[in-house]
Order: structure tokens, then sequence, then C-alpha cells
């Protein structure tokens, strides 16, 4: 479960092509940024995915990207020229299989790591899949597998592309996009696979006498997922946002952007949101039950092009309780924010369970941590834009830094605040909608560091139990 968009420059008020995602994942399932640096490879050389080999590029750019603490590949990510991609799950008609092979978040870092523009990036990708395909399992601890869409956009424009097994059907982008877990590219395809229309035809999901033109959604979507509605009202709301975004009259700024991405409905249903039977249909996801899927990582990447440093707006665990963080791929990545080593710092962890705190009591406990963040927030947005055009590397990651150690200490003060005033100032009112959610989830909590063993292998195993040690 995701929710991507992109919003092309000429709508920005900074002139950036800018691309937002939301990454839904299972609650548990921290994520960490992983920085890869340019390489020259050998020959002949090999490259380790999460479960298979497959033959590694002569040259692979620099990367940052956001992933999953048991697998090789990227949610979403941007690279040193200037590429931005973030992927969503989709399901089939094809059945997905548990085979080791490329996730599409392996597709997703790959292309990358080996393409400098969208239109490169819609080629690596679309042959990575024709030759590869796609399969494994896509969960450390459950039986799941699914087909992939993606967003690849930089400065000058973008692809929006849905899979299904080794075919593909794309569309150029034009002004904004969206996508969410529902297959939404039918007869207005720009390009599409060889043999995809005379698959579905041997298959009998398309039918040419009919005289209507070849539906990619139409052939290929499975409609009998039952979570299929929940997803198709996220793609709704984020097309409604950005529609009403463009309407108003002005440039869209970051902030418009943010909300978005922290997003709990219309705006009455806001004022007395709290996680419920409807978490997993909304934008900023809050799981439901131990078994669905929360929001564990957002970005906001702006790519502005003309050679100018792409700038990775990162945020831990959901949007709606944290704070954007601005990034700079070719100036470092910030300490705390990888994966850890066991004891040490883990700013993803600290922030989930700051935010487990606040939904005990969602309604009461989440205003002030939201008025802090958002304070936070807003001043470093003003930081990002004093700067000036040619402020160097050093100088772009102090600015990260800064941010990176307020946003830790405002976590903790969050922390105690909370815990404070929910022992000892606010008497319990409301059962929680989810019941023992908060407890279950708690329970399943599994170690996320690098202890030494293989993630890769661990992710190979039927299922974790246990509790987390940091």
């Amino acid at each position: 479960m995701c929710d991507t968009f992109v919003i092309q420059g000429r709508l920005m008020e900074s002139g950036h092509t800018t691309l937002a995602k939301n990454s839904d994942r299972e609650p548990n399932e921290a994520q960490y940024l992983t920085k890869v640096e340019a390489a020259d490879h050998r020959p002949g050389s090999k490259l380790r995915c999460t479960y298979i080999e497959i033959p590694q590029a002569a040259h692979t750019y620099a990367v940052l990207g956001s992933r999953p603490w048991w697998m090789w590949g990227f949610e979403h990510g941007v690279n040193e020229c200037g590429l931005a991609i973030g992927n969503e799950a989709v399901w089939s008609k094809l059945p997905g299989s548990t085979q080791p092979g490329l996730l599409g978040m392996d597709l997703l870092r790959l292309t990358l790591e080996r393409a400098a523009t969208a239109d490169e990036g819609l080629a690596v990708l679309t042959e990575l899949l024709e030759r590869h395909g796609q399969s494994g399992r896509t969960s450390v601890s459950r039986d799941t597998t699914y087909h992939n869409s993606f967003i690849l956009a930089d400065a000058d424009g973008g692809w929006n592309l849905q899979t299904a097994g080794r075919h593909w059907v794309a569309k150029k982008l034009e002004g904004w996009a969206a996508i969410s877990n529902v297959y939404s590219i039918g007869s207005d395809y720009d390009r599409i696979s060889e043999g995809a229309i005379d698959f579905a035809i041997r298959s009998g999901w398309f039918d040419p006498a009919a005289g209507a033109p070849f539906d990619f959604a139409a052939a290929y979507a499975d409609t009998d997922v039952p979570f299929l509605p929940g997803c198709a009202a996220r793609l709704d709301f984020s097309q409604r946002q950005l529609e009403a975004l463009e309407r108003k009259g002005r440039k869209i700024v970051l902030e418009d952007v943010f909300a978005v991405l922290r997003g709990h409905g219309s705006e009455a249903a806001e004022a007395g949101w709290r996680p419920g039977a409807d978490g997993e249909s909304l934008v900023c996801m809050h799981a439901s039950s131990a078994e669905g899927s929360e929001t564990a990582a957002s970005v906001v990447a702006e790519l502005p092009g003309d050679g100018g440093a792409s700038l990775f707006w990162a945020s831990l665990a959901s949007p709606c309780l944290s704070s954007f963080v601005p990034i700079w791929p070719d100036a470092g990545s910030p300490e705390g924010w990888s994966q850890p080593r066991a004891g040490n710092s883990d700013a993803w962890w600290d922030m989930e369970s700051t935010q487990r705190l606040i939904e005990r009591d969602y309604g009461r406990l989440s205003a002030p941590p939201r008025a802090i963040l958002a304070e936070l927030e807003a001043e470093t947005l003003a930081a990002v834009r004093g700067l000036p055009g040619n402020a160097s590397r050093t100088a772009r990651f102090a600015l990260t830094s800064r941010a990176v150690q307020q946003q830790a200490a405002a976590c903790r003060l969050i922390a105690d605040m909370t815990q404070a005033c929910r022992d000892e100032v606010i008497e319990p009112r409301d059962a929680d909608p989810r019941g023992r959610y908060l407890q279950d989830v708690e329970a399943a909590r599994v170690p996320t560091f690098q202890d030494g063993a293989s993630s890769r292998a661990q992710a190979r195993r039927p299922a974790i139990a246990g509790h987390a040690s940091r």
C-alpha cells in the first residue's frame, strides 16, 4: 500500500518538478535511508538484490533511497542526475509468485542506479522487467506478492508506468499525476509492451471484435481484491487535492504537498479524526489491525534540473506526527537515519514509538505534538529558502544536521510530555476503535538493526517473532 504523485515544475512556486510519496508497509517494518556512492564495475560482475543475483552494470550512479530494513531495494529514491522514482503495489489477474526474483523495490533501485533521466529510466526498468520478471515475497513476515506501478520523474517530465507480470503500459506525465494501489491507465497510454494486447486476447480479457480500444486496466486488473475500494478512495483523494491546488490561482508550494501526504480526509473529517477502521483508506495511513499497513516513511523530492542539487525532504513513520527534514543527496545523509547497529541511535523507532504513545488517545494527545512539529518544520523551510543558490555542500549538510537534531529533541520532548499527560493528567475516555491493535503490534515488534546476520536470510524465514531490543 502506498500513494505517489508528481507535480511538474511549471505548477510549483519553486519551478522544480516535485515527486511525493507515502510508503505504506506493515507495522514494525522499520525503514531506513541508504546512500550508495557512484561506482564502476568489472565486466562480468554480479549484483545481489533482495533474493537473486543479476549482471551488474558497468557504471552505477550515486543514489539516496528509503529501504525497508530487510530488503535490498528502495520504496522511493533519487539519484545524482535528478531522477526520482516511487512505486506502488497493484494486483493483476496474473498470479503473483513467491519464487525468488526481483521485487518492484529492486527494480526501482536498479533503475536509479542505471538511468540518468526519466526516459532512460523507463527503458531500463522495462528491459529489466521483460528480462527478469517480478516475483518474490514482498513482506518479511507474510506470504504476500504483488505487481508494481511506478512514477519516474526528472526536471523535464516523466512517466506513469504500470505493470502486470512482464507486461507493461506507460503514460507520459502532463502537469500532475497520482497513482495508488489500483491500475489507472486504460486506453490513454503512450507506450505498451510488445505482446500485452495479444496476451490479453488469448486470456479472454479483451475482445477486439467489440470495437472498443484496448484498455490495460480493464484487461489486467484483478477487481476481486477485497481492499481495492480503500485503494481507490486514496487515489481519488490525491487527485481531488491536486485538482484543487491547480485551481487555486497560485503556484503550489511545499506546504501544500506536505498537507496532501498528511491527509486524513476532508477538513471536517480531520477535525475529529483518530485512527480507526478507515485508516487504510487514507493517504496518511494508520493500520486498523496488526495485519494491516501504515505509513512508514514519506518523501518529497524537488528536482531542479540545470545542474542544480536535488533536495530530498524525508519524514519518518506517519507524516501527520512527524516533520519533514531536508537532505541534499550530494551533501551527505544524516546519522541515525540509516540502519543502525544494535544499541545505536535509531531515529525511525524513536519516531514510531512516540507515535504509538500519541495513538493511545489520538484525539486529545495529538494537537500539541503536531503544533510543535509544525513550528519546527516552518523554521526549517524558512532556513532552506534563505540559503543562497550557490550554498556549499558543507552549509547544506549543516542545515540538515541541525534539522535532524532539532527533530530528535522534539521527539524526546513529545514522548515525555505525552506519557506524562496520559498517565498523570488526562483520564482515559474513549477506547481505541482498533481494540487491542497497539498491544498486538507491540508484541509482534521485531529487531531491525544490523546484527551481523544477513537481512536477506531473515527475510526468507516463514516468520519472525520476538520483541525488539535496542
